[in-house]
């Protein structure tokens, strides 16, 4: 009698296939998630930062709003002014929080800077760039400050 189909052997063998793919592809899959919010929120981050930058080109200094979460900005000599949508959030869901000119310290009155927490949601973090080169390093903290990310991962070159 000649029976089609597949062993169990063989089965097994296609099973264990495609779990050594997936064990192979699923961090990496998880990784890109991650690089992917990190990139959303330097892009929006950098947005914010340009239109900071335009309010000071007209007034000469930084918008002068309390120290805290960014939607303090969002109000109607800001949006739509100057951003016509003021992102809120980071690609992890937590709001983005804006350090006041002077409040950084004396010296340096008209340096602003945009802050994410990251994938952790904690004020912490290295001081400095920093590379990207395990999952963990999506909790670091990204800063954004006068033009330039002064926290964040460090720029392929």
């Amino acid at each position: 009698m000649n029976k089609k189909g597949f062993t169990l052997i063989e089965l097994l063998i296609v099973v264990a296939i495609i779990g050594i793919i997936a064990a192979i592809a699923i961090p990496n899959l998880l990784v890109a998630l991650q690089k992917g919010k990190q990139k959303a929120t330097m892009g929006d981050m950098k947005s914010i930062g340009n239109a900071i930058e335009s309010y000071i080109t007209d007034w000469s200094f930084a918008p002068q709003v309390a120290t805290g979460p960014i939607s303090t900005m969002a109000v109607g000599w800001f949006q739509p002014f100057y951003i016509k949508i003021l992102p809120q959030r980071d690609g992890w869901g937590t709001i983005f929080h804006y350090v006041q000119p002077g409040a950084l310290n004396s010296v340096d009155q008209d340096l602003y800077s945009v802050e994410s927490y990251g994938r952790d949601k904690a004020d912490t973090g290295p001081d400095t760039e920093y590379d990207v080169i395990s999952l963990a390093n999506f909790n670091n903290d990204i800063i954004y400050s006068n033009g330039l990310f002064t926290v964040g991962p460090r720029v392929k070159r």
